[in-house]
């Protein structure tokens, strides 16, 4: 029977940059999001003789699947039947599967879309083998990270921590929630100033972390921002938040920087929306945060009070997409 899931991008406070171990997706510090209620998207599963993979846009256009996209979810099956048998569950899942997507997400631009997909390709791969194996949170964000290291924050909803744990155990890094999407409502208004997709994916800008210098001193810093981080969302300090996950964001981007080669995924129309933001934020006194993800696309965080401002500011930039979203659920079966 045919298992439909649903997921929405997470949206990294403390950044997700680099692995200690590229095949497994084994991230080289912790990372901490917040799960967004939209854009969406939706994956159908079910049997099959052999891989079928279809992906449509939100207009219903089929997008067109590249041998690099087939082999990285053929790749992700098998690392799911490979965690799967060190579960004592080794024909839990069919020997392969037809995979349909509708996703109303971007691709490649900076709203984690790999993430969003991937989690909800592990919450549908949970669904399927459910009368085999009941999987955890935790298990289902394992098989997520598999596919793309972003969404195992995905398997939780609300604010969520990717432990990076240790080791190269195919299991040793997984999320754990922070607090849930009851706890503190915040908003994220998405301005997009290009639609175009960037020439490196961030699984190749993972393994590139490595060559910057910066890198080394990043991961030392990781710990101290995801306990500050941590605290800020649990005590709902949005002030503590912003000097956060900003430094975390600009320290990041510095890292693709001097990466070889330079990863440069912010554009001179996100430069100038980051000046404008400060400019603004400080004459209206307003909280608000900015981030981005590996892409030109600016992520403005802010509580109730002050989305209306937020998203006029939002709606006065020139040639821009713009996506309002808040505080969100993480994957699950909708049928």
């Amino acid at each position: 029977m045919p298992i439909t899931a649903r997921s929405t991008p997470n949206i990294a406070l403390i950044k997700y940059w680099g692995n200690r171990n590229d095949g497994l997706r084994l991230p080289a510090a912790d990372s901490l999001s917040m799960a967004l209620n939209t854009p969406s998207v939706e994956i159908i599963v079910d049997d099959s003789d052999v891989l079928d993979i279809h992906s449509f846009e939100s207009d219903g256009r089929e997008r067109r699947m590249t041998m690099k996209h087939v082999l990285r979810f053929n790749r992700h099956l098998e690392l799911t039947k490979q965690y799967l048998a060190e579960l004592g569950s080794p024909e839990a899942i069919p020997a392969s599967v037809s995979i349909t997507i509708h996703s109303a997400i971007p691709p490649g631009i900076g709203i984690a879309s790999s993430a969003a997909v991937f989690s909800c390709l592990a919450q549908a791969y949970a669904g399927l083998i459910e009368t085999e194996r009941k999987l955890s949170r935790e298990e289902i964000s394992v098989i997520g990270r598999l596919g793309s290291g972003s969404a195992a924050r995905g398997a939780f909803d609300g604010y969520v921590a990717l432990e990076a744990g240790t080791g190269d155990a195919i299991d040793s890094a997984k999320a754990v929630p922070v607090a849930d999407d009851q706890h503190w409502l915040l908003y994220d208004i998405i301005i997009v100033p290009s639609r175009k997709e960037k020439e490196y994916g961030s699984t190749e800008g993972h393994s590139l972390a490595r060559t910057s210098p910066l890198f080394p001193k990043r991961v030392q810093e990781i710990p101290r921002r995801q306990r500050e981080c941590i605290d800020a969302i649990r005590t709902r300090d949005f002030e503590k938040l912003q000097r956060v996950a900003e430094e975390d964001c600009l320290d990041m981007h510095e890292v693709m920087r001097t990466s070889t080669p330079s990863l440069q995924y912010l554009t001179r129309d996100t430069r100038l929306i980051l000046e404008e933001i400060t400019v603004y934020r400080r004459m209206k006194r307003l909280p608000v945060l900015y981030t981005m993800d590996a892409g030109p696309t600016v992520h403005l965080f802010c509580p109730a009070e002050a989305k209306e401002d937020v998203l006029h500011f939002a709606h006065e930039q020139q040639g821009c997409t713009v996506f309002v979203a808040h505080t969100g659920k993480g994957a699950h079966v909708i049928n």
